[in-house]
């Protein structure tokens, strides 16, 4: 992928999309001209552009079911940015204009399911499951969505069975893709979802998931700095890209880099959410070790900072608690007493050209 092709692709396409705007009744063309305007942006990860457009879009179509693409397009945005209050309340409003299409069902179950309201799911899954009448692409993925949550392992592979026939629909948006690479990733499918990689490369020539997928195998394999070399290439298309930031920092960790790893994440600390629990891992286990090697009171607390906020993310999202309690206490217990003299390392000087004081390196972030 190159920068340049991608700017004058979205010159282009904001060009094209411009009629969406001008006409009263958009035609199928202009709105599939936006749609891709919206994917190329989905690929770059500029969801509050996507938020933007997409309810705006909503706002703009006279007609219900045409507003269906850009409803779900406005829910996979708002799932990237964890915004379940925001999830909730599109989830009501599309329970609401049920009645003036039944695609809105489908659409709010995808949105409830993605703001993990369980019981909610289950009762309109039951009600999709037992109507005739309400098939339609966002029916199946939603109910696909819901089943690959599920405990049950025959459900969960009719879940997948449903999500990849959608997406071998030619209707099927990159957002759909994206939505059935994440199950995918959730249930640590790397076979499928290599094939999902190459057939997703070759229905969006500007998807970055090919790079990431190449850097997975190389962190499966335990080849960071290969791992590094492709992340870098992806980051140099995407700077915004936080998952190769994280997928970069973890590697650099896994090199004993603590330095580099703090370094690439507090750079990029603005384009992470407060609730992010990777960054927040990934920082605090990073200081820590420096905190092993040379004892420094305001690192340790530094570090503490970011996993104890960690912790509470952890349990608020039902994830795993003792690995991370187990860090903490450790962390906890280190002092001056019994750590090795090292050579000294100078943790304010992780850039030459930017020496800033740690406590404004480490300032916490913004909710953006």
């Amino acid at each position: 992928m190159l920068k340049g092709n991608s700017n004058l692709t979205i010159t282009k396409l904001e060009n094209e999309s411009n009629s969406f705007w001008r006409e009263i009744n958009p035609s199928a063309k202009s709105c599939s001209s936006l749609i891709k305007l919206l994917e190329i942006y989905a690929a770059q990860e500029d969801w509050e552009q996507i938020i933007n457009l997409s309810s705006r879009a909503v706002l703009h179509l006279s007609k219900f079911y045409d507003r269906a693409d850009f409803y779900h397009i406005w829910i996979c945005a708002l799932k990237e940015t964890f915004d379940t209050g925001a999830l909730i309340s599109l989830g009501k409003h599309l329970l609401k204009m049920r009645h003036f299409h039944n695609v809105f069902l489908s659409l709010a179950l995808i949105s409830f399911n993605y703001a993990s309201c369980d019981k909610t799911c289950n009762r309109i899954f039951n009600y999709l499951n037992k109507n005739k009448g309400v098939e339609n692409r966002f029916a199946f993925e939603g109910c696909g969505l819901y089943l690959s949550r599920l405990k049950n392992s025959d459900l969960k592979k009719k879940g997948l069975s449903l999500l990849k026939k959608v997406c071998l629909e030619k209707k099927a948006s990159y957002f759909t893709w994206r939505n059935y690479l994440r199950t995918l990733s959730e249930n640590n499918l790397l076979d499928d979802m290599s094939k999902a990689y190459n057939m997703i490369h070759d229905r969006f020539p500007f998807a970055q998931e090919p790079y990431l997928v190449a850097s997975l195998i190389a962190m499966d394999t335990k080849d960071w700095n290969e791992a590094i070399r492709v992340l870098g290439q992806l980051l140099k298309d995407n700077p915004n890209n936080t998952n190769a930031i994280l997928a970069m920092a973890n590697c650099y960790y896994e090199l004993n880099d603590y330095l580099n790893a703090i370094s690439l994440l507090t750079l990029n600390s603005n384009l992470f959410l407060d609730n992010d629990y990777d960054f927040h891992f990934i920082m605090g286990i990073a200081i820590k070790k420096i905190v092993e090697k040379e004892f420094d009171s305001n690192l340790q607390n530094i570090s503490l900072n970011h996993l104890e906020k960690c912790y509470f993310i952890a349990k608020s999202l039902e994830f795993p608690l003792n690995p991370i309690q187990v860090q903490i206490t450790h962390l906890k217990s280190l002092n001056n007493e019994g750590i090795e003299k090292e050579s000294e390392i100078n943790i304010l000087k992780i850039h030459n050209e930017n020496q800033i004081e740690s406590d404004i390196v480490f300032v916490e972030r913004k909710a953006s």
